[in-house]
């Protein structure tokens, strides 16, 4: 009898273990689950703060292009403009200079991602990346017959659409 109460302790200690187990274990698939929630929400947290953050470098360097495109512009009619005014060499060689920055510039804004668009005569119109800011009754009607100022796009983004004089 002394063997049989023995083996009805152990069998008692037996399911308190493996109660303690089974209870050991949910505790683990809740604590793995709330981990894998944890990290699933923290990669979504790092995901969004580099989209906002590309966002925000994206909105700094169009704000930049913004700001710069007016100055690009006035450069432009200045060079073309000199060229019908007689200069002597003094004159040629500052202009030489200037033309020589603007250039600079330009490839500067290029590397940047900052790309001027000059569309060609014939080319069709298209309000995308156009502005008609003019009409003529002369070439073939929605093509664009010529240019008042050039377009910038920055990273496939139109930050000016390029202004043109359309065709009727």
């Amino acid at each position: 009898m002394k063997k049989e109460v023995k083996n009805t302790i152990e069998c008692e200690e037996c399911k308190e273990l493996e109660l303690k187990v089974v209870k050991l274990e949910d505790e683990k698939l809740i604590i793995e689950n709330q981990l894998k929630k944890a990290l699933a929400d923290y990669q979504n947290l790092s995901n969004n703060s580099e989209k906002r953050n590309e966002l925000r470098f994206f909105q700094t360097r169009k704000n930049l292009a913004e700001s710069v495109i007016p100055s690009l512009d006035s450069l432009t009619l200045a060079i073309d403009a000199s060229k019908d005014i007689n200069l002597d060499e003094n004159g040629k060689s500052w202009l030489s200079g200037i033309a020589a920055i603007f250039q600079s510039l330009s490839r500067s804004f290029e590397d940047f991602g900052l790309k001027q668009y000059l569309p060609e005569k014939g080319t069709k119109f298209d309000p995308n990346i156009h502005e008609a800011v003019a009409m003529v009754g002369e070439g073939t009607s929605g093509e664009i017959y010529g240019l008042a100022q050039p377009g910038y796009i920055l990273d496939n983004t139109v930050i000016r659409p390029a202004r043109v004089v359309v065709s009727k």
